[in-house]
């Protein structure tokens, strides 16, 4: 047998976002070597030699509908990866697209998604302490429908931007690969559901996090430098470095392969440790 063929992908119908750029399209091209048969949604051209690629805001509700009538009738693995920064003044297109859209193409997947299948998205260690917001969340996670969804974001608009939708709609998506585990729609077929948390990495997205902070505070009145201050927030605690998007793709893979056969309900931290010295503060910081 051959490695590859340990992670049961070889000939399988894989559908992944944002595949266009960064973490998504590493991941792609390390599904294309594994010998799947890989369908990819972005908005952006995808450049990976795909088996069928389609154009969609994944923001706009009609335009997933219409990609979804063309994915296959029978889907293995179903990777959602598709994100934008946390832009101040766009909380709700914010949470359309790092949340609702990607709840919505899961779910609407659900019943072509094979037995022993997986559903695995792409967090965020922003998403950290998703347990401090469980009220908020648990509230927002029982809207049933994309537009329940964003009725439910238009109303707390004022909390997601006071918050950072950003942080929200990750915090969102680890809440929900929490508590949809043995949900009967998933447990039923033994559909395993996980995600990954990264830490800071260079993908397209970069230069719109550092901006994205740069406008956020100028708010408040307030100058800074985007780029330092992720860089003070997420690599200097550590003489860290930034991840390469290939370093997101093998564990976001792994996490969706027969190799992971009895992983789910996991949020996978990919930071470098972050996580856990953020455990260890928040420990000395209750004594």
């Amino acid at each position: 047998m051959e490695l590859k063929d340990l992670f049961g992908l070889k000939g399988k119908n894989v559908v992944i976002t944002g595949a266009a750029s960064g973490m998504a399209k590493a991941a792609a091209e390390l599904l294309i070597k594994l010998d799947a048969k890989v369908y990819a949604l972005d908005l952006n051209e995808v450049t990976v030699p795909v088996e069928k690629s389609f154009k969609v805001n994944m923001g706009i509700k009609a335009e997933i509908d219409a990609v979804i009538d063309q994915l296959p009738n029978e889907i293995d693995a179903v990777f959602n990866c598709h994100g934008i920064a946390g832009w101040p003044g766009k909380g709700v297109e914010v949470m359309k697209v790092n949340f609702i859209s990607q709840r919505y193409l899961a779910e609407s997947l659900l019943p072509r998604i094979t037995n022993d299948g997986s559903v695995t998205f792409i967090s965020s260690d922003g998403g950290y302490g998703w347990q401090k917001d469980w009220e908020k969340i648990s509230d927002f996670l029982a809207t049933d429908t994309f537009e329940a969804a964003t009725t439910w974001s238009e109303g707390n608009l004022e909390y997601l931007e006071q918050e950072n939708s950003y942080v929200f709609s990750k915090r969102a998506l680890v809440a929900y690969v929490k508590s949809k585990v043995w949900s009967p729609e998933y447990i039923d077929k033994r559909i395993r559901i996980n995600c990954i948390s990264p830490g800071n990495t260079e993908t397209g997205l970069s230069d719109d996090f550092a901006k994205a902070a740069e406008e956020g505070a100028a708010m408040h009145g307030i100058e800074i430098d985007g780029e330092q201050i992720i860089k003070e927030t997420y690599l200097s605690g550590w003489n860290g470095r930034s991840a390469a998007p290939e370093e997101m793709a093998y564990p976001l893979v792994f996490l969706g392969s027969k190799l992971a056969s009895y992983i789910s309900g996991q949020d996978l931290n990919v930071s470098y440790g972050k996580d856990a010295y953020f455990d260890i503060q928040a420990l000395n910081e209750d004594k």
